[in-house]
């Protein structure tokens, strides 16, 4: 009776230690994070352009995906692109008189990093910033044509677990566009952004 009880106290206690080896085993953080959001420019504003009169952008639907690495405990860097169709119209400088109109291309490629500022559990609070360029793309000018940009921002951002997160992401690009003179050529987009992000 005895060799029967130790037999099956030893057979339970081989059966438990992989179950609390697992139990103990710390989940490594990810170090590549791979993000998609959708969101907008919310009235993206105007580029003055001397050759070929104002233009000015609607709001319209956007799209991005990015690619960052952990750098450190709060940090992260990489690169990220965007593209967006938005209704325009090109008007004269001095008559304000409609030249052309259509659905312009608004594309980004930039160098991007997110730092961690608070929160707890696992919802936290970031900033971001990056700098690169916007694309615009005018149909009736059949041009390309490429701005330095910055862009800052703030997001929120939530964990349902340790390779997973939810944002949901305000910023605003900075474009600085080809210029004439001493005048100020800089045009400002406000965007706002939802998406999810997987560790890796």
């Amino acid at each position: 009776m005895k060799a029967a009880v130790l037999v099956s106290a030893f057979a339970v206690l081989a059966l438990s230690t992989p179950a609390a080896a697992q139990f103990r085993t710390v989940q490594k953080a990810p170090v590549t994070w791979v993000t998609g959001w959708v969101g907008g420019y919310m009235s993206p504003g105007s580029v003055v352009d001397a050759e070929s009169g104002k233009w000015d952008f609607g709001s319209s639907f956007a799209g991005g995906l990015g690619l960052h690495r952990q750098v450190g405990r709060s940090l992260v860097l990489g690169v990220e692109g965007s593209f967006a169709p938005a209704a325009y119209e090109r008007l004269d400088l001095d008559t304000n008189e409609v030249l052309g109109s259509g659905n312009a291309r608004l594309v980004t490629g930039m160098l991007t990093g997110r730092l961690q500022t608070g929160g707890g559990g696992g919802l936290g609070m970031y900033v971001t910033g990056g700098i690169g360029a916007v694309v615009y793309g005018i149909p009736d000018l059949d041009r390309w044509d490429p701005d330095l940009a910055l862009r800052t921002g703030a997001g929120m951002e939530y964990r349902p677990s340790h390779n997973r997160a939810l944002f949901l992401e305000w910023g605003q690009l900075w474009t600085y566009h080809q210029k004439e003179g001493v005048r100020d050529n800089t045009a400002k987009h406000s965007q706002l952004r939802a998406g999810v992000r997987f560790g890796f």
